[in-house]
């Protein structure tokens, strides 16, 4: 199989990635484990940094990341969905970025994957994989609500384009809440529009950045951002707080091998709004806390 050098391409099999990736995943995945999606991304080079070639495998039980290093070798991170935590996603001008976060030996840690944006279609089915992996009992397509666009209808045209692209597949839509940049008496931003989406399996976080127009596929797409997909079964407590500029959002995210809290500021006007989204829908989801 011919693989692109320029942009990431979708493998067929093992035998087609490239050395040592290839040699690397051998070693690591157990024999004769079902390959659900492979993802080969050359390296490249961009104005800050140059960036490894990377495989990416997603198996029927995890994952595995592969890195090319300077002496010729290749460095390695994997996971079983069960100690899988949380996805995040850059979005950028000519640069994108996969990061999984996983725990082991109570700690957390990440593998990352750099590649060009054209092959950002890739990643989002890797991480629609990973999703369902996690939390299979709810990876089966679900009908669409009919009142869900009526959810999208006044926010900002860019945002409501993001949310639609970035929503995991085949998920039912509860609550969807979108919130301006926060800004200091100078008018300099303090923090980003930004938007959040509560689907029956995940929270998905989109934290906007600085418009970046960039061509994908033939199209002119405007938006530089991060995405963060939290799975519901991982959320282990949540709490807003309040400050006098803007509100906290803080999530703890647990498997059985560790953890890790985040932070998302959003404007303090939309604090209510927030808080009342996350109780109706994650309070049930919550471990039971002893006196």
């Amino acid at each position: 199989m011919e693989i692109d050098t320029r942009f990431p391409t979708k493998l067929g099999a093992i035998s087609d990635a490239p050395e040592p990736l290839r040699s690397a995943l051998v070693e690591i995945l157990p024999a004769k484990e079902p390959m659900r999606l492979l993802v080969h991304a050359p390296a490249f080079s961009s104005v800050d940094e140059k960036s490894p070639a990377t495989l990416l495998a997603v198996t029927s039980n995890g994952w595995f990341v592969a890195a090319e290093i300077e002496n010729g070798g290749s460095t390695a991170e994997k996971s079983n969905f069960s100690d899988t935590l949380f996805l995040e996603l850059t979005s950028a001008l000519l640069f994108g970025q996969l990061k999984i976060y996983f725990a082991a030996v109570g700690t957390s840690y990440s593998a990352t994957i750099k590649f060009d944006t054209v092959g950002e279609e890739l990643y989002r089915e890797a991480i629609d994989l990973l999703l369902a992996g996690i939390d299979p009992t709810l990876a089966t397509a679900a009908e669409k609500d009919r009142n869900e666009a009526l959810l999208f209808v006044t926010w900002p045209l860019k945002l409501r384009d993001e949310a639609k692209r970035y929503s995991p597949k085949g998920q039912r839509l509860l609550s969807a809440l979108q919130w301006p940049a926060i800004s200091d008496a100078f008018r300099r931003e303090l923090a980003p529009a930004g938007a959040l989406l509560i689907t029956e399996r995940e929270l998905v976080l989109i934290s906007e950045e600085k418009s970046s127009p960039r061509k994908l596929a033939g199209d002119l797409h405007e938006f530089g951002g991060i995405i963060t997909f939290f799975p519901r079964v991982r959320l282990a407590d949540f709490h807003v707080s309040h400050h006098e500029r803007f509100a906290v959002l803080a999530l703890q995210v647990h498997s059985a091998h560790g953890g890790e809290k985040l932070e998302f500021i959003f404007p303090s006007a939309e604090e209510k709004a927030v808080s009342k989204a996350l109780e109706r829908v994650l309070v049930a989801d919550l471990p039971a806390k002893k006196d």
